[in-house]
């Protein structure tokens, strides 16, 4: 029975170990406690520094969320970490996040898995007059920048503009416009916001209803809050501490 059983445990072993080194990693990476200072992060062809970011900023960059749409332990917002990581050849931001991934599983032994919820959020759709975003077929990298209180796209699609919204809304943000090219877009919510509201830390509680009128008035696009099911990041494990480098 031992005989038969030990062979059974080898090939286990082994496909495990398997699909550990099939997984995309970096070739060097230093992974430390953060150390006070102003937060950065900076991505390059093959390497990303992150400094005195919080770990749970770290992980939503890592499988491209929001923080919104991460569920694990309140002390994910306070750890600060440091990290520095070089993959073995130049990789866009599409691996440079699967690398991510596998780095925060061995340094901080993350552990998750995925799970739709119903959560309160804004439906974006076109608004009865039509869009007024204007479509652009010019060759090369979409442009997405923001201001002050404005943003502007140049050739960028309105998943960028969503994604960048519900962030700093802290509210999910389902596209239904059905609008899936590229386009030329500004969006400015200043003539929106009074002085009071500037002066406010954070968001104001009447963000959600500013962005909304700016988007109807000025890009033709409706924001309705409804309940939406939203696929969340549901951590079962993770270490305060990252291991050793």
């Amino acid at each position: 029975m031992v005989g038969s059983v030990t062979p059974l445990i080898i090939l286990m072993s082994v496909a495990a170990f398997a699909q550990t080194a099939d997984r995309p990693g970096f070739e060097v990476a230093s992974v430390k406690v953060g150390q006070p200072g102003r937060p950065a992060m900076i991505t390059e062809p093959g390497s990303l520094t992150f400094r005195s970011q919080r770990l749970i900023t770290c992980i939503a960059w890592a499988y491209d969320v929001a923080e919104y749409q991460i569920s694990g332990p309140s002390w994910m917002n306070d750890v600060s970490v440091d990290i520095v990581a070089k993959a073995s050849t130049p990789a866009k931001e599409p691996e440079l996040r699967v690398m991510l991934q596998t780095l925060l599983a061995d340094r901080f032994k993350l552990e998750l898995h995925r799970q739709t919820k119903e959560l309160n959020a804004m439906i974006l759709t076109v608004g009865k007059g039509g869009s007024k975003l204007e479509p652009t077929e010019t060759i090369g990298a979409p442009s997405f920048k923001t201001g002050k209180m404005n943003l502007t796209g140049q050739g960028a699609t309105v998943a960028e503009m969503t994604r960048f919204l519900s962030r700093e809304l802290h509210m999910p943000i389902v596209d239904q416009t059905g609008l899936t090219g590229h386009y030329n877009y500004f969006l400015d919510i200043a003539s929106y916001v009074t002085e009071e509201m500037q002066k406010s830390p954070g968001p104001p509680p009447e963000a959600n209803s500013i962005v909304a009128q700016a988007m109807q008035a000025q890009l033709g696009l409706k924001l309705e809050a409804k309940k939406a099911p939203v696929e969340m990041l549901v951590i079962d494990h993770v270490e305060k501490t990252p291991a050793e480098n």
